[in-house]
């Protein structure tokens, strides 16, 4: 595990917004091998109650990748009040390509994504466009929302799709690869990891013991009475195992998530490094960390902090909207843990049998050492069932239908 982080993606390119509407395809004189993509990224205006992308956009990040690889990234500019946005992508090798776009506002919040398919042809330039859509991530929309009766939690929808789980050659743990494609179908996910509130609730409900309330150890749970204590109440729960993870689940009707629907939630069809973007590469591993945007040993271990009140870091929500994917508390999830094949799947739920559950995110106490590595989305760590510590906790699924 490298320990250094290194500077984002070397090689952003500022364009300023171009015009509306497509460019023709045309000859490029000086390509020789390569082609290039001239895209137009469209979305209709402000409306906030159909959570399009607002007037408030300052910038728009566009991705080229195939397969595993990033070919090229630039940031336009958006003049405001324009309804299109163009830029070009130069010196790519042909095939086909995914051109994935973020908007962001003045505040670097994520407004809306989109993607699309697109196919470079050597020595012209070809047009292309993407159309925005709703975000969850850094304070924009969600695809959904919707509320567990039983337990009040609120759970926002992530649409079905098909993304590369794990990592790369060169990125991460030898246990995230081989990175492989993964097809999952939609789901409802907790906006956020279950709280104190929750569980005490759970526990009254069913005559289950709390866990051992965490005081001695000092941080957030210092001068504090207990888990009934006010300020505790939409903290997360810790001290959880997974087996106490599973009950609460079969409670409120409701399941923990597999490691791929965690994933997905927490990295998008794009692949994201982090749950609010970046993208990993043999030379840029932590491609994305921001120190700011979750709770981690930066801003809370080291500080004498320890969990943060649920929902604590807006920017750092996902693009499905669920926040505290990253730091704060590590969350169980259903699988046992395995080694990967690099076999396409649909749904998958892990080996039969193991021995260590799967925990997922990282928390409050880690990345002393690595940099934001444990709080990558790919990053995955086996512990036995019973174990349960002061940065363990969970979050909840449903497969109940969409919105």
């Amino acid at each position: 595990m490298k320990h250094l982080l290194l500077p984002a993606v070397a090689g952003l390119l500022a364009l300023l917004l171009a015009g509306c509407g497509e460019r023709s395809s045309s000859v490029i004189a000086d390509a020789g091998e390569r082609g290039a993509l001239t895209f137009t990224v469209t979305w209709p205006e402000a409306d906030a109650d159909s959570r399009a992308i607002p007037a408030a956009t300052r910038r728009i990040v566009v991705t080229a990748k195939r397969q595993l690889a990033v070919l090229k990234e630039i940031i336009i500019a958006r003049a405001a009040g324009q309804a299109t946005a163009t830029g070009t992508m130069t010196g790519l090798s042909p095939g086909p390509v995914t051109l994935y776009a973020h908007a962001y506002d003045i505040n670097n919040a994520l407004l809306a994504s989109g993607a699309s398919s697109a196919s470079v042809i050597s020595g012209r330039n070809t047009p292309a466009t993407l159309t925005l859509g709703a975000s969850g991530g850094g304070g924009g929309g969600t695809f959904g929302t919707r509320i567990n009766p039983t337990d009040g939690a609120a759970m926002v929808w992530v649409p079905g799709g098909t993304f590369t789980m794990g990592s790369i050659d060169g990125v991460g743990e030898s246990d995230e690869r081989p990175a492989h494609p993964v097809t999952v179908t939609g789901y409802w996910i907790y906006q956020y990891p279950v709280t104190v509130a929750q569980y005490r609730a759970f526990c009254m409900a069913t005559g289950r013991t709390l866990p051992n309330f965490p005081s001695a150890y000092g941080y957030s749970w210092a001068d504090k009475t207990g888990w009934n204590d006010p300020a505790m109440q939409q903290h997360p729960i810790v001290n959880i195992t997974w087996h106490d993870a599973k009950a609460y689940a079969d409670w409120a009707g409701v399941s923990l998530p597999t490691e791929a629907q965690w994933e997905y939630a927490a990295r998008g069809p794009e692949g994201r490094n982090y749950p609010w973007g970046g993208f990993a590469t043999a030379i840029d591993p932590y491609n994305g960390w921001d120190q700011t945007k979750c709770a981690n040993w930066y801003n809370s271990g080291s500080q004498g902090i320890s969990t943060w009140p649920t929902g604590s870091f807006p920017a750092g929500a996902s693009w499905c909207g669920a926040h505290d994917l990253a730091g704060n508390v590590w969350e169980w999830c259903a699988d046992w843990w395995g080694s990967y094949s690099a076999t396409p799947v649909t749904n998958p739920t892990g080996p039969a049998t193991g021995t260590y559950r799967v925990l997922r995110g990282g928390s409050w106490n880690y990345d002393y050492y690595y940099d934001g590595g444990n709080c990558r989305g790919a990053y995955r760590y086996g512990s036995n069932p019973d174990n349960w510590g002061d940065g363990i906790g969970f979050r909840c699924l449903s497969l109940s239908p969409g919105p």
